[in-house]
């Protein structure tokens, strides 16, 4: 008969002092672990309360769409977001610098997007959100919408 079937005469608490050396075996306690692992989420809750922030679109002005035309200076495919920079007029003829901000790299490969699909020197017409403070930077693509975008008369996948 085996040690440790039901025939044996110790029970399952000595057949583990034996085994470790009779060392005790210790019993896990819920009311132990339980302040480590609250403590644990409401550290990192305290700490992800500014990363939401910084997602925030606050700083544009959502209610108003402005078609910006013009030449991409740069354009660079790299977390958190992509930017991509233009010299676009603006409507008193004033040629202006703009910086544009898009949703993650990986989101926008998701619609079909490469680090290809914009380069220095494309004619570039997006519809953007302007900045609040009149600024010239823009949000055109977040997770949550991407705006119309079309490089060099061929629109790029959008929402």
């Amino acid at each position: 008969m085996s040690r440790f079937t039901t025939g044996n005469k110790k029970n399952w608490a000595e057949l583990w002092k034996s085994a470790l050396g009779n060392t005790a075996v210790k019993r896990c306690s819920v009311r132990k672990n339980l302040v480590p692992v609250l403590a644990v989420a409401i550290s990192l809750l305290t700490v992800s309360r500014p990363i939401f922030a910084h997602h925030g679109a606050a700083g544009y002005d959502m209610a108003k769409i402005v078609t910006l035309t013009g030449t991409v200076t740069k354009y660079d495919w790299s977390n958190p977001h992509i930017l991509v920079y233009a010299d676009a007029k603006d409507p008193n003829g004033t040629m202006q610098q703009w910086s544009l901000e898009l949703a993650a790299p990986l989101l926008m490969a998701r619609l079909g997007w490469t680090k290809n699909s914009i380069k220095s020197g494309d004619h570039l017409v997006a519809e953007i959100h302007p900045a609040r403070n009149g600024a010239p930077i823009g949000i055109g693509g977040t997770a949550t919408f991407l705006l119309k975008f079309e490089v060099n008369g061929t629109p790029l996948p959008h929402l």
